[in-house]
């Protein structure tokens, strides 16, 4: 068989795989709808009612965390955004995002929300390199810590199936020097993991202490994320041929 020929047989099983399976009316995972199957991409009815439901779901993530946002985010005031095609629903398990100029909300594990970046990490970053630089004695774990775990249950993440199951970590950012000399960024990070460091975390948050600004937040794995998975209504219907316009 020619390279060229496997390339395409490859592409049609993939067309193939991507196009199976049925799915249910409530149900975010197209796996278990009456889609017909030859819907591969979002439709506009689908993409619609899959933003609408990711911005509310935004709305109620910064309110839960009293975001420095403005209320409410809707679609006019959104940067950006990303909604999955039903196509790759099931195997992405990931619903999409939407970005304010201060917050991307993510609701990519199982149809739930399960990420939060800060929009200016990169410059904020630079700013507190330049404006903080504390002695080692101001290291202060156990805030940073109360700080993630607050704002991680505020957000209904299992914080105490964590503690259990995964191994804790707290590091500062940028220690210089060595001993009582040493000086340190408090922009701290509080994570878990299973195994060994370096095989990536279940969940992290990343945090700058002095000002209590959220930097990033993230669970990883859906049995620790608590909240219930997004729910689309008449799912079927939304992704019928006939609302592809």
């Amino acid at each position: 068989m020619t390279r060229t020929r496997l390339k395409f047989v490859l592409f049609v099983a993939l067309i193939a795989v991507l196009t199976d399976g049925e799915a249910s009316g409530t149900d975010v995972l197209p796996s278990n709808t009456n889609t017909p199957s030859n819907v591969i991409v979002a439709t506009a009815s689908y993409h619609k009612e899959a933003l609408c439901l990711v911005t509310r779901e935004a709305n109620r993530v910064a309110q839960e965390l009293q975001l420095p946002e403005q209320l409410p985010i809707i679609d006019t005031n959104l940067v950006r955004s990303y909604i999955t095609p039903n196509g790759m629903l099931r195997f992405t398990r990931a619903i999409g995002n939407v970005t304010t100029s201060n917050y991307t909300y993510y609701v990519s594990v199982d149809g739930k929300f399960s990420f939060l970046e800060s929009a200016h990490q990169d410059s904020l970053r630079l700013k507190w390199f330049t404006e903080y630089s504390w002695p080692i004695s101001r290291l202060d774990t156990n805030a940073a810590y109360q700080l993630a775990t607050q704002w991680l249950a505020d957000v209904s993440m299992d914080v105490q199936g964590l503690n259990r199951d995964c191994n804790l970590h707290i590091r500062p950012t940028a220690v210089r020097g060595e001993g009582a000399t040493a000086r340190f960024l408090p922009l701290y990070w509080v994570y878990w993991t299973k195994g060994t460091e370096g095989q990536g975390s279940m969940a992290s948050v990343g945090l700058f202490l002095p000002t209590k600004t959220l930097l990033q937040l993230r669970v990883e794995n859906t049995q620790y994320i608590l909240r219930k998975p997004l729910q689309f209504t008449n799912l079927d219907l939304l992704l019928s041929p006939s609302k592809k316009q």
